[in-house]
């Protein structure tokens, strides 16, 4: 993979790439801005009948998290206006050397459909199509037959997304392996199954990595509350790069 960066920094054109050469691999739906969790804020909800309660306490028990909001939460949510500091938003990246494709890898154990499709969603709508070579999800030997069939016949329809499965539970590294020995991109990007990118998550990393093909790269991360499911947007604190 290192070689083959270093052999199109050979051959690349000069400038820089035009918000339509970035253009994300899909274009999010309109919004209902009166949503549950719409543009990432939190989902709220006041009055609860006993069969909803005993829902969300079987959601935290076995999850961890709110599946119960996260369930009425849409797959496909935005997280609102745009809110990195100016000169994130104004970056522009050069074509030479040319930024890398990726795949990427998410590994997932009986995870709330959701949340995993959320992240999936969240991939497509904030990745440049030209960067984004694949998303490989990595099933470690999931139980839930919800993950199965249900999904291998979901993603089909997401032309990039594919499932690989092991048989036996391995934990996260080794199911991370297998993911990165399937992987077509030139640079692999490891996601959690319960996360949702912001825009220009992807490029800024990508980046760090045409200039040096060696680097291991992470970006800022916030929070998605696992009670509310509200985003916790990236914050201006002035230049920061």
């Amino acid at each position: 993979k290192e070689e083959a960066l270093e052999h199109d920094s050979k051959s690349c054109l000069p400038g820089y790439y035009t918000p339509a050469e970035l253009k994300s691999f899909m274009e999010r739906p309109p919004q209902d801005p009166n949503s549950p969790g719409a543009d990432g804020k939190a989902f709220k909800k006041d009055q609860w009948t006993q069969e909803e309660t005993k829902e969300k306490e079987r959601g935290y028990e076995k999850h961890c998290f709110n599946a119960y909001a996260s369930d009425r939460i849409s797959l496909q949510r935005a997280l609102g206006p745009d809110s990195r500091p100016p000169e994130c938003i104004d970056q522009k990246f050069k074509r030479c050397p040319p930024l890398p494709t990726t795949s990427v890898i998410v590994v997932f154990h009986n995870e709330a459909w959701s949340t995993l499709l959320r992240t999936v969603y969240s991939v497509l709508y904030s990745s440049p199509a030209i960067l984004l070579k694949e998303i490989i999800l990595v099933d470690d030997a999931s139980t839930d037959d919800y993950l199965k069939n249900e999904l291998d016949n979901y993603v089909k329809q997401l032309q990039i997304v594919r499932v690989v499965r092991q048989l036996e539970r391995k934990g996260l590294i080794t199911a991370r392996l297998l993911g990165a020995s399937v992987a077509k991109g030139d640079v692999l990007t490891f996601l959690d199954a319960h996360c949702e990118c912001f825009h220009g998550w992807l490029e800024p990393l990508l980046s760090r990595i045409a200039e040096e093909p060696t680097a291991v790269v992470s970006p800022d991360i916030t929070t998605i509350d696992l009670n509310s499911f509200e985003f916790s947007k990236p914050i201006q604190y002035g230049k920061q790069h």
